[in-house]
């Protein structure tokens, strides 16, 4: 009996333990900042096209790994404090392999999706590359001979606008100090 009454106080104790390392909110994300010795990339952001707030910061258990944890969002299929991708630095200190999980199925994300994310100390910004694929076709084989002069093209402006996330708080100002 004694020994049921201890291992349910170690759970207890892990338990609250895992609580009080998650962060829920914009407040308790701002805290961390402010008390923790960030490293260039960790912080709060915002993807512009969602207004969705994240934290990044490292993950405990590595290095070169970083956790995208979600801390305000208008989309409310998106829980805050809930996990929704992780970083991996690279050997250029400006790029990382972000994963980002585009699905969620009965409260557990998954099909993760890849792509690089270039940090942008300069103007606060992750900007993130995805995957590009461009298939064309010589309609010319097919089209009676007046058609050949005749050439369409749609050229978007906003295609040109870089994706990605803003740095929103704290200040782009070097807290952590790059030992050699």
């Amino acid at each position: 009996m004694r020994h049921l009454i201890i291992l349910t106080l170690l759970i207890a104790a892990h338990a609250a333990a895992i609580r009080a390392d998650s962060i829920t909110d914009m407040g308790a994300a701002r805290d961390w900042c402010d008390s923790t010795m960030t490293h260039r990339v960790e912080g709060i952001w915002e993807f512009p096209e969602d207004e969705t707030r994240v934290l990044v910061r490292k993950q405990t258990a590595s290095a070169t790994r970083y956790v995208i944890t979600v801390v305000e969002s208008p989309d409310t299929r998106l829980v805050p404090g809930e996990e929704i991708g992780q970083m991996q630095a690279s050997p250029d200190p400006t790029k990382f392999e972000m994963t980002l999980y585009r699905t969620k199925l009965k409260g557990a994300a998954g099909n993760p999706g890849k792509c690089l994310a270039v940090l942008d100390e300069k103007n606060d910004a992750l900007l993130v590359q995805g995957r590009k694929m461009k298939f064309s076709l010589a309609s010319r084989w097919f089209l009676p001979s007046f058609w050949r002069a005749v050439r369409i093209s749609v050229k978007n402006p906003l295609d040109a606008l870089p994706r990605g996330m803003v740095r929103i708080y704290p200040a782009n100002t070097r807290r952590q100090p790059d030992y050699l």
